[in-house]
């Protein structure tokens, strides 16, 4: 027990934790766990007692590496030593260490990579019945360092040992009664299915749809989970794209449009500009009717307060309509008065210049659209009125070409001091050797690239106060960072919370389809 106490003490300390990898720290968590875990100790699913009898346990020295025995530094062994240990309290700290130690991406490798994967997947499933309070924590802690361990690509440990034997289990728990066991779970399922060496087995098993089942599961840490890991699946190329939007995803995101937490909104419209950005899902986004919804969110936004008109919701959803208003093919769907409007609206607001910059791209693609030119002209909101005055009230270098564009297209005289600002910029372009710059021509529309998109988007989300609390005990009412987790000596409780979804005027028909989904995504033993 000392021994795992001084383990988990030098784990605790950010500086050790490289030292402890390299003097062979591995050989002695393997060893303890050993012990741990031996027919002789209680298990952790069959017996119900919170304070169990210590058992006595003989550690002979020839076992332990001499690499291992020289980095003890809390253990005095000479020929035998005889310890009491306390089972349950031995595997949390052990747990707690490995987690420690895993939270610094270099010994990720080392760990994952060792014997102490398989005597955790054992652990865990031990403990996937567990009921008290201690066995619970236990099986929370080992979900953590497997979650740690689940990102390291390797076909033998991770994939064979970890994937293969525990998808099933942790799946299930997904569904838990625990919300912590569930949202640690949702986080080591994420890490499955974004790992490149067992993507393939979580989609096949059914991993991909428990993920899209999370999404409904009106839990904001739960549906969090869910749009991060949908995302970087995304991410990872074309394939997992059209496996993701054939298996459902898109309906399940514009629910959660309709929530009450911002955080979920957030979450949720981050994966959607995603979406909007590849022409793969452009077309499923809008056949599932993802314009009316973002619409609402847009007007919501316009009602709050100002410092809310930069927030990373208005950015995702002004950036999805730039991805769709750029395809040719959705003019049309676009060239909606309900979605024109508030964004003419928005622009009388005097919002940020990364929303204005996004917005004038908006209405610079749209202007190639005879049906949006008609709206533009008919409009009661003073249009062009406001698209003039951005030029003046924020004093960009990159306004008057947008500006400039509109106007033209919809045949109102462009004011000469637009004219000389739009000129001065296309100088400079020139003499950068910028050839896309030019507005001047009627074939050639400006609009923001995908890269410019994205950084806005990005400088949106990072301004956001959504960071995750991390502390020894995780609230179920958060995400765990789990690459940030430091564990202090004993034993400790985290009370559990439910997040509260609310639904727009779409209430009814959203609920029957939350229903539908539901019923498909969730496993059978759930």
């Amino acid at each position: 027990m000392e021994s795992a106490k001084g383990l988990l003490e030098l784990s605790a300390d950010v500086q050790s934790r490289d030292k402890m990898i390299e003097q062979g720290c591995i050989d002695i968590l393997a060893r303890l766990m050993q012990v741990a875990c031996s027919p002789s100790s209680p298990s952790s699913s069959s017996s119900s007692s919170p304070t169990p009898t210590p058992t006595t346990t003989t550690i002979v020295p020839s076992t332990i590496s001499p690499r291992a025995r020289a980095t003890s530094t809390n253990a005095t062994i000479t020929n035998s030593t005889t310890i009491s240990i306390n089972p349950r309290e031995l595997k949390l700290y052990l747990c707690r260490t490995i987690i420690n130690l895993a939270s610094l991406d270099p010994n990720v490798p080392p760990i994952a990579e060792s014997i102490v994967v398989s005597q955790l997947v054992d652990l865990f499933l031990a403990g996937a019945n567990a009921t008290s309070e201690t066995d619970l924590e236990i099986t929370r802690a080992v979900t953590v360092a497997l979650s740690l361990l689940a990102v390291h690509e390797s076909p033998s440990t991770i994939r064979n040992v970890l994937v293969e034997r525990c998808l099933p289990v942790v799946i299930d728990l997904t569904y838990s009664g625990d919300m912590q066991l569930r949202v640690r779970n949702a986080r080591l399922l994420e890490h499955m299915l974004i790992n490149a060496c067992s993507r393939d087995h979580v989609i096949e098993n059914g991993g991909l749809q428990a993920m899209i089942g999370l999404a409904l599961a009106e839990h904001a840490p739960l549906q969090i989970v869910a749009c991060r890991a949908i995302k970087k699946l995304c991410e990872s190329g074309e394939k997992a794209q059209i496996i993701v939007t054939d298996s459902g995803a898109v309906l399940p995101l514009i629910l959660m449009l309709a929530s009450s937490d911002q955080d979920v909104i957030e979450s949720a419209t981050d994966v959607i500009a995603s979406f909007a950005e590849m022409p793969i899902t452009q077309g499923t986004l809008l056949q599932a009717g993802i314009v009316h919804p973002l619409v609402d969110v847009i007007s919501s936004g316009i009602g709050a307060q100002k410092d809310k008109l930069a927030s990373p919701v208005l950015i995702n959803v002004l950036t999805t309509f730039s991805h769709l208003a750029a395809n040719q093919e959705l003019w049309d769907l676009m060239a909606d008065t309900q979605v024109i409007f508030p964004l003419i609206k928005l622009l009388g607001l005097t919002p940020p210049l990364s929303v204005i910059k996004i917005l004038l791209n908006i209405f610079s693609l749209q202007s190639e659209c005879p049906a949006a030119v008609a709206i533009f002209k008919n409009n009661p909101f003073s249009f062009f009125e406001k698209l003039i005055a951005t030029c003046s009230t924020y004093n960009h270098k990159s306004l008057p070409g947008f500006v400039a564009r509109v106007l033209q297209a919809c045949g109102v005289p462009v004011p000469g001091q637009i004219k000389a600002a739009n000129n001065r910029s296309m100088s400079v372009s020139r003499l950068l050797g910028s050839s896309s710059s030019s507005l001047s021509s009627s074939s050639s529309s400006p609009s923001l690239s995908q890269a410019e998109l994205s950084t806005l988007s990005s400088l949106a989300s990072s301004s956001s106060t959504t960071t995750r609390t991390t502390s020894a005990s995780l609230s179920s009412s958060s995400i765990p960072d789990l690459t940030k987790l430091t564990f202090a000596v004993g034993l400790n409780n985290s009370s559990n919370g439910n997040g509260t979804n609310g639904f727009m005027h779409t209430k009814a028909s959203l609920q029957s389809s939350r229903a539908s989904i539901h019923t498909s995504s969730s496993p059978s033993s759930s």
